[in-house]
């Protein structure tokens, strides 16, 4: 009897070993598959490195572009608002109020030179109608008579103008440059 109870426990054990064997060969060819496949997925990896670092460099790349252009819009919108003709506009006017400046001292030089030129001339011509006006000036105001004739003073001094307007436009004009 103990030979069946042996040979049944011998059979058990052989079906237990092949049974432990399929499942280690099983075991065995999934441990493959899964090695294979972390080969390949570092494989993939590494060649995803590279196309990372080339996205984050076009994203670099794209904000630095994006700011830019952002900057060169705001330019040309505030170069829009200033616009040439106003620029121009107070240059023009700025030369205007040079133009009338030198004009009135060009015409107030030649008054001035025109006047004494012609009080010189009277004073050397020694007419007789002004001494007998200064004689009747005399008479009337009951004093003593003249000896020189008055010459006219200095004439007036030329003041320079300045219109607040365009200073304060071409102040503005540079403040604006100056935010750019």
């Amino acid at each position: 009897m103990r030979s069946l109870k042996d040979e049944t426990l011998a059979r058990e054990a052989l079906i237990r070993k092949k049974s432990s064997n399929g499942i280690l060969h099983s075991i065995e060819a999934q441990l493959d598959q899964e090695t294979h496949s972390v080969k390949t997925l570092r494989q993939n990896l590494e060649l995803l490195e590279p196309k990372i670092a080339e996205a984050k460099t076009m994203r670099t790349s794209l904000k630095a572009r994006f700011a830019e252009a952002k900057a060169s819009r705001q330019l040309q919108h505030t170069v829009g608002n200033l616009g040439t003709s106003s620029a121009m506009g107070a240059f023009e006017r700025m030369e205007e109020k040079v133009l009338q400046m030198e004009h009135r001292s060009q015409t107030a030089a030649e008054l001035a030179g025109a006047d004494l030129e012609s009080l010189f001339a009277e004073l050397a011509s020694g007419s007789d109608v002004d001494d007998e006006l200064a004689a009747m000036k005399v008479q009337l105001l009951g004093g003593a008579a003249p000896n020189q004739a008055q010459l006219p003073g200095p004439p007036a001094t030329i003041q320079t103008s300045q219109d607040p307007a365009v200073d304060a436009e071409l102040e503005a004009l540079k403040a604006q440059l100056d935010q750019l």
